[in-house]
């Protein structure tokens, strides 16, 4: 074999190893974001379900409420004839929930969590938007993910978010005084920000967390590596 030959062998085996480490990287990069693309394929998922229960709606909504304080609402929606508020409970597992009881269970494996009748925050929060749009039908809903089951039922306030997604959107007008209420609300919740870095925090916390530090390492590995080869190769 000649030199030429040789070095053109050497040179085409060095590529060969940055091409397939590079991908193998790569590929480690894909798999650690994966549990990010898949919080946000969810949550699309879940703005578009919401679409279901009517003709508009906002997302991550803070309202004044009658005492000085503020409402926290994950969704406002502008439904056929009332104005629809909904709790969005991100849960796995079993729920166990009526309507008279103080405490609601998850059960997840062989582990059990209680967390407040979300029912009784649902009503708290119709009543303080009531006083914002006085004489307008305001409900609410408590809608939990579809990686939820109700083995011993739920009260009719309580949907999946499979129920949810059946739902027929409703295109028809709506009453100028819906409208009315609907959009000063709408104001409200741009114009309220007293609260807002608490808020952030608090719809921080509704989410879950996923972290980033691997997917940065690999990302950083990545760039070092190609730059250590092009430099290796010249």
């Amino acid at each position: 074999m000649s030199f030429f030959e040789g070095v053109f062998v050497d040179s085409y085996s060095s590529l060969n190893i940055t091409v397939v480490i590079t991908l193998f990287l790569i590929f480690l990069l894909s798999l650690s974001l994966l549990p990010a693309f898949r919080k946000i394929l969810k949550e699309r998922k879940i703005n578009r379900t919401i679409q279901h229960l009517g003709s508009q709606h906002l997302k991550q909504v803070i309202l004044p409420d009658s005492m000085g304080g503020s409402v926290f609402l994950d969704y406002m929606v502008l439904g056929k004839d009332s104005i629809i508020l909904v709790i969005l409970k991100k849960f796995r597992g079993t729920i166990f929930c009526a309507e008279n009881i103080d405490q609601w269970t998850q059960l997840i494996g062989n582990r059990s969590y209680k967390f407040p009748n979300t029912l009784q925050q649902l009503d708290s929060d119709i009543m303080s938007v009531n006083s914002l749009v006085k004489d307008i039908n305001v409900s609410g809903l408590v809608v939990f993910s579809s990686e939820c089951e109700f083995p011993k039922g739920k009260p009719e306030q309580v949907k999946s978010i499979s129920e949810i997604k059946k739902t027929v959107t409703d295109i028809q007008l709506h009453s100028e005084k819906l409208l009315n209420a609907w959009y000063k609300l709408k104001e409200l919740s741009q114009s309220h920000l007293s609260t807002q870095s608490f808020a952030d925090n608090y719809f921080k916390e509704q989410d879950s967390k996923i972290n980033f530090t691997l997917p940065i390492l690999l990302s950083v590995t990545i760039v070092a590596w190609l730059v250590w080869r092009i430099n290796f190769a010249s």
